[in-house]
């Protein structure tokens, strides 16, 4: 069996020749004799070590350094430090725990002790990601049976409407893209990259209803008569109620919940003239608002049994002229945004080679997988997919729903601040949505690179983010914020070195609710954004009247 590989990092070549002494007939062991020397080590073949043991003083680039970097770049993912050091005062042993060290070994070394520290952090930390490993399988395979089962379903209702079966993966496509320039251009519907994914995966349910309606009426080739059109517009309630007749754990689900909102609600329009139920504006929610309005663009560009296909530019027309029904002004504005991309991916797109898209979807079928899903149980994949609820998938930190559910009215936090970026607008309008994708990735990572392992870092919405801190005294609150200023404003972007990325911050530390501090670090760091890459605080007493700012 191959032994697991530890790295000693230490200056002192006594010490890690005592360490190579105690661990070497257990492990293998790799020396580094200085922090620079150990980065450039990790940054080669960092995933074939299990544990570093890392040395507090050295020259160069001391271990605290070492941690912050490897704490950074989340080199830690795949192994786990421990800290050795002469010096065990509470500072450093804190400090090193919150940059994300396993453990504190203290020297002179005692044999037994060392060894059996060793080995319980080896074995917690494999089982760890043994553990997460296991998960993340899991998850991947439930997701990936999901989106199969509901793409027959889906086909199944598409073929018995007498549609080609494009018609699930065009309305799959436009909400998405919908989606994604919707977050682009407004902060007041915050849907993370899972939400989007979800939104579009319960898309292709929206017409489950339709299987209930007869073939004579669904697939007539004429008008409809008015009575027909009423049992047509059944569809929508009958696909809802089939979802929320689910099981009860099902009914639950993130996946089902969406659904059904948009098989219920994907006809209503936003003056309150659709149907079934009369809802008006912001009553609908998002998810069904943009499915509605993808479903009309491609029923209005796709030939059906009843009517001939309209063009791209005839489709825009009538639904910007309210010739289909009044949606989002907001929505609206997005489909001129996308329409180029809409003409050219779905309309310019040949049926030969959209009926292969299916086809080969079809192929990848692998049904022994699909009827076998059930070896994992479904409590495991449930937990897993709640927490995905609560992570921003671009940034990888908090959401804005895990702020909502978690932090109103709470009263155990110290300290709060609001960081905001600096002329947001201006890079997305430069360098493009990617290029600022990629400043939000870096300032969501410093800023957690940043913090301890106890505080909350969270995406609020857009270029603006919240850090919650528990239990930190005020003086090391305020020099936490500048810290954290600081690493931005020394940020450099990988392609692009001339972009500048600085941020203003707002902080507010006291004993109150989250909703009062975030009020006054939300004003702080308004305070803040007269002049940019600024950090302001406020310190309010236990006195609500009494507030003191800096």
């Amino acid at each position: 069996m191959e032994k697991q590989k530890i790295l000693i990092i230490d200056d002192s070549e006594i010490n890690r020749a005592l360490l190579i002494d105690i661990l070497g007939e257990q492990y293998d062991v790799v020396e580094a004799e200085n922090g620079a020397e150990a980065i450039s080590i990790l940054s080669k073949q960092r995933r074939d070590f299990s544990l570093l043991l890392l040395d507090i003083m050295m020259p160069e680039m001391d271990g605290l350094e070492v941690l912050t970097y490897i704490n950074k770049y989340h080199w830690n993912d795949n192994f786990a430090v421990i800290m050795i050091s002469a010096d065990d005062s509470p500072e450093n042993i804190k400090q090193a725990y919150d940059l994300g060290a396993f453990d504190y070994i203290s020297r002179p070394f005692d044999l037994t002790i060392v060894q059996r520290r060793i080995s319980n952090t080896m074995f917690l930390y494999a089982r760890q990601q043994r553990l997460e490993k296991l998960l993340q399988e899991q998850f991947h395979e439930q997701e990936k049976n999901n989106k199969l089962m509901i793409s027959i379903l889906s086909h199944i209702v598409e073929f018995r409407n007498g549609e080609s079966g494009l018609h699930i993966l065009h309305v799959n496509t436009i909400t998405r893209y919908l989606l994604k320039q919707l977050i682009q251009l407004t902060d007041q519907y915050p849907l993370s990259k899972a939400d989007i994914s979800l939104i579009s995966t319960a898309s292709a349910l929206h017409d489950i209803g339709k299987i209930s309606i007869s073939d004579a009426i669904l697939n007539k080739p004429g008008r409809l008569t008015a009575e027909e059109f009423e049992v047509i517009k059944t569809h929508s309630v009958t696909g809802a109620n089939m979802l929320l007749d689910l099981p009860i754990e099902q009914q639950e689900t993130p996946l089902v919940k969406v659904a059904a909102e948009i098989c219920q609600w994907h006809h209503e329009r936003y003056d309150g003239n659709g149907y079934p139920d009369g809802l008006k504006g912001e009553e609908i929610p998002i998810a069904a608002q943009v499915v509605a309005l993808a479903d009309v663009y491609d029923a209005l560009t796709s030939e059906r049994c009843y009517k001939k296909a309209y063009s791209h530019e005839e489709a825009l027309k009538m639904i910007l002229d309210g010739q289909c029904g009044a949606f989002n002004p907001s929505l609206l504005l997005c489909l001129q945004e996308i329409a180029d991309t809409l003409e050219s991916e779905l309309i310019d797109a040949s049926p030969e080679q959209e009926t292969k898209n299916i086809q080969d979807i079809r192929n990848k079928i692998d049904y022994d997988r699909m009827f076998s899903c059930g070896k994992y149980p479904n409590r495991f994949h449930k937990q897993y997919n709640e927490s995905l609820l609560y992570i921003d998938s671009l940034t990888n930190i908090y959401n804005r729903r895990y702020y909502d559910e978690h932090f109103q009215g709470a009263d155990t936090i110290q300290a709060l601040a609001v960081i905001d970026a600096d002329d947001f607008k201006h890079i997305n309008d430069s360098y493009g949505h990617d290029v600022g994708d990629i400043v939000l990735q870096n300032i969501a990572q410093t800023a957690l690179s940043c913090v301890r392992k106890t505080d909350d870092v969270i995406r609020y919405g857009g270029d603006e983010f919240v850090i919650a801190f528990y239990s930190i005294p005020a003086d090391v609150f305020e020099k936490k914020l500048d810290q954290i200023r600081d690493a931005i404003d020394n940020l450099i972007i990988n392609n692009h070195p001339e972009l500048h990325i600085s941020v203003s911050v707002g902080g507010a530390y006291g004993t109150r609710t989250a909703k009062e501090l975030f009020k006054a670090a939300d004003d702080m760091m308004y305070q803040s954004k007269n002049t940019k890459n600024k950090v302001s605080t406020c310190f309010l007493n236990k006195d609500k009247g009494n507030t003191d700012m800096i």
